[in-house]
């Protein structure tokens, strides 16, 4: 298609990349702080209202913590993609670049 050509700024794109993995990192710090305190002491007791309350408290805090768990591997994959995709686009750019040289310096 004439004059749709893609420009990526792959120096923008590793950045956003290392952002992405520095906020999945203090979000992972973040959870383990959050885990270390909500799993320390029990103020609701140990009798009968107190244990069923625990119960039901621990398997709701267990699966949101696992979901936020899951939300820093997503963070990390994201910074992942991106910083491949950068290389991906800067190795065909200089493939493609050398190529044409090649062509030029055989004219």
């Amino acid at each position: 298609m004439a004059g749709s050509e893609m420009i990526v700024d792959t120096a923008a794109v590793r950045a956003s990349a290392r952002s992405i993995d520095d906020a999945a990192q203090q979000l992972a710090g973040d959870v383990g702080a959050l885990e270390q305190t909500v799993t320390t002491n029990n103020p609701w007791g140990a009798d009968e209202p107190g244990t069923l309350f625990g119960a039901a408290y621990g398997e709701v805090l267990g699966h949101a913590l696992a979901t936020l768990g899951s939300h820093v591997q997503l963070l990390g994959s994201a910074a992942q993609g991106l910083a491949a995709w950068a290389d991906d686009v800067t190795v065909t750019e200089d493939a493609g670049t050398a190529g044409f040289h090649r062509i030029a310096d055989a004219l």
